[in-house]
């Protein structure tokens, strides 16, 4: 006899009436993980959390996230199947067919390596040279200036004898 199995969801929403910054912040304690992505996980996407549980520790996972203030759905794994083949996270084809959304309807993924759109050539460069004239052949353009010799003092610089002869003269 096969036993269910069940996966935990976080939906990607905070409880009604939870601090955003406050559940991130326990999110980020309860996975152990920065900040930064326990904000990832509160994006408004659906996120599997864990997967393969029985109903007791699945709702155990549940329990323990909206106690972290972010809410959580614990559905049948076997659903996971169709819809990974239908290209949905599980549970989304529900909430968008209870919403009346269906905007994503019909599409499909392009082939790995397929361009997604043509590229457009830019438009042609548009420069306003009306205000510019040329000066006659072999003109000077600007007036030459006079640019001071660099002075260097190298006075106080000096040469150390090289580092064989100074081993010798130790000797």
């Amino acid at each position: 006899m096969e036993t269910d199995r069940y996966q935990v969801i976080l939906t990607g929403d905070t409880v009604a009436g939870a601090d955003p910054s406050g559940v991130r912040t326990r999110l980020a304690a309860l996975f152990h993980i920065p900040e930064e992505k326990a904000g990832a996980l509160l994006s408004g996407r659906p996120v599997v959390v864990k997967k393969g549980l029985d109903a007791a520790t699945a709702e155990r996972y549940r329990t323990r996230l909206e106690q972290a203030g972010a809410v959580a759905q614990v559905l049948d794994a076997a659903p996971q199947e169709t819809a990974a083949t239908s290209g949905e996270a599980p549970g989304q084809g529900a909430d968008r067919a209870a919403s009346g959304d269906t905007a994503g309807e019909g599409l499909t993924l392009a082939p790995p390596g397929a361009h997604l759109s043509d590229p457009e050539p830019p438009p042609p460069l548009q420069v306003d040279l009306s205000g510019l004239t040329l000066g006659e052949p072999g003109a000077r353009i600007g007036e030459p200036r006079e640019v001071p010799p660099l002075q260097v003092d190298t006075g106080g610089l000096g040469l150390e004898p090289p580092a064989s002869a100074q081993e010798g003269d130790r000797d």
